[in-house]
């Protein structure tokens, strides 16, 4: 379980990366239900770490909530898990 939190949150800041040079560059986006997929899924760490390095999505209150809230749960999910 561990190395799957670890393998989604490195996608998740992979693709919050990539969004971030797409909205630079004006073009075709990366939509907001896959971020938010991907933050639920497991990458909560990749779109917090994303969202600080990127400084992507930071003025969106809901990002910080749900991947606040994801990453709370994942890491309860886990201490119960192990």
């Amino acid at each position: 379980m561990l190395y799957y939190i670890l393998a989604v949150s490195f996608m998740t800041f992979i693709v919050w990366g990539i969004d971030k040079s797409l909205a630079i560059n004006d073009q075709r986006r990366v939509p907001e239900n896959w971020l938010f997929a991907l933050i639920i899924i497991g990458g909560a760490l990749g779109g917090l770490l994303g969202m600080v390095v990127f400084r992507h999505k930071t003025k969106k209150t809901i990002f910080w909530v749900v991947a606040i809230l994801a990453c709370l749960v994942h890491t309860v999910l886990l201490f119960w898990l192990f």
